[in-house]
C-alpha cells in the first residue's frame, strides 16, 4: 500500500480501509469453522448424527490457533497448555494454542456472550437434529472478544454452514 492511499485513509478516518497487511487475523477462525462444518456434515451422513466432541471428528485446530472453538454449552475444553485437560472422548472443544499466544482457555470460554452459549451443541432428536459450534478469540489484547459461530441450520444473517459473526475484536467491520 502506498504512503499516500495510507495517508489518505488516516486523514479521511475512512470506515473498512484496511492498513493490516496480509489475511485478515479473523481467518483462522472461519475457515476452522468452516472445515469444522464439513467434518459434521459428513459425520452427520453416516452416523445420522452430530457430535460435540471434536475427537469423534478427528478435528484439532492446527499448532499455533488464536482462537478456542466450542462445541457444547457444557463440559470442558480441551487446553492447548501444561494444564490437565478433559480426556479426549470427554472434551467438547479446543482451547488457544498457549505455547504460541497469551490468552488462555479461562480468558475466552467463559466469556462467551449468554445467546451463544445457549445456541451451542446438538437440538433436537436426530436424525433432524441440529448443531451449532462457536469461535472466540481475543485478537487485540483489549477487553473485546471476537466471537463468531457456524450451524447446520439456516439462521438469521447467515445461511447453514456459512460462519456468523456475533462480536469483534478488530477496529473494523
Amino acid at each position: 500500500m502506498s504512503r499516500l492511499v495510507i495517508l489518505a485513509c488516516l486523514a479521511l478516518l475512512a470506515p473498512g480501509c484496511n492498513l493490516v497487511k496480509g489475511p485478515r487475523r479473523d481467518h483462522e477462525c472461519r475457515s476452522t469453522l468452516r472445515s469444522i462444518m464439513v467434518a459434521e456434515f459428513a459425520f452427520h451422513s453416516v452416523q445420522r448424527r452430530y457430535t460435540v466432541h471434536p475427537h469423534e471428528l478427528g478435528f484439532a485446530p492446527p499448532p499455533g490457533n488464536r482462537y478456542a472453538y466450542v462445541f457444547d454449552a457444557t463440559g470442558d475444553v480441551t487446553r492447548r497448555d501444561e494444564r490437565p485437560s478433559p480426556p479426549p472422548e470427554a472434551s467438547v472443544g479446543y482451547g488457544p494454542d498457549t505455547a504460541k499466544r497469551t490468552v488462555t482457555v479461562e480468558d475466552l470460554v467463559p466469556r462467551l456472550p449468554p445467546e451463544v452459549r445457549a445456541a451451542l451443541g446438538v437440538r433436537g432428536s436426530c436424525p433432524a437434529c441440529q448443531l451449532t459450534v462457536a469461535c472466540v478469540g481475543n485478537l487485540d489484547d483489549d477487553p473485546d472478544l471476537d466471537v463468531w459461530t457456524i450451524s447446520t441450520e439456516d439462521r438469521p444473517g447467515a445461511n447453514r454452514g456459512t460462519p456468523l459473526r456475533v462480536s469483534t475484536d478488530l477496529d473494523r467491520p
